[in-house]
């Protein structure tokens, strides 16, 4: 799948939720990349264990994944289309006011400097427990949020693109607890997206992104 055939299906997405999410939110599911049955096919990094994060007084704790856009895109430890979705899964502690999620080092990231893009967002499950029999995928990074078709479950936040290779996602108290996904890819908590084109290689290094609050 291109990053701008990738980009309209986020946005029709987010058109389908915008009656409950502020308007710049964008909302992927997870078979958006490719099935459950087929992983090998679109993974590049299984998830991570889980690790803290912590500033003033706050903690999250945190799990990544990498994933290509394309459901036949992995080739070779890589993304053969340049195009790699980075999944950030959080768990928050219920004290914290606010936080911020920051995410830089962004390499070859397609968004303005301070407007929201179709490319970064939330990444919600969509496998049997939220109704879908014939194409799940149950084997990435994703909050699980059955019976709750306009996301209303979702966190109050504000988006902001920072510059060329950095955003941060500032989410608002009161933090919802999910449930745990149907299988154990699937992780629990706020699962949040960025999707950066680094180039049409599997062969290149991959440029990883930081993570931190504040």
């Amino acid at each position: 799948m291109s990053l701008s055939k990738f980009a309209w299906v986020c946005l029709l997405a987010a058109v389908v939720a915008f009656g409950s999410l502020p308007a710049s939110a964008r909302v992927r599911q997870s078979s958006e990349n490719g099935q459950g049955n087929r992983v090998q096919k679109w993974t590049v990094l299984g998830r991570t264990v889980a690790i803290p994060l912590t500033a003033n007084g706050k903690r999250v704790m945190m799990i990544r994944q990498v994933i290509c856009a394309g459901s036949t895109d992995q080739k070779n430890g890589g993304c053969a289309s340049g195009e790699y979705v980075f999944l950030f899964q959080f768990q928050f502690q219920s004290t914290s006011t606010d936080v911020k999620i920051n995410i830089g080092r962004l390499q070859g990231f397609p968004g303005i400097t301070g407007d929201p893009t179709p490319y970064e967002g939330f990444n919600v499950c969509d496998d049997q427990l939220n109704g879908n029999k014939t194409t799940p995928n149950d084997k990435e990074l994703c909050t699980e949020d059955p019976g709750d078709p306009g996301y209303t479950k979702l966190p109050e936040y504000t988006f902001s693109v920072m510059n060329s290779s950095a955003v941060q996602f500032d989410v608002k108290p009161p933090f919802p607890t999910f449930e745990a996904g149907v299988d154990p890819a699937e992780g629990q908590g706020l699962t949040i997206w960025v999707v950066t084109q680094q180039g049409a290689s599997a062969y290149l290094p991959i440029a990883f992104p930081s993570v931190g609050i504040q």
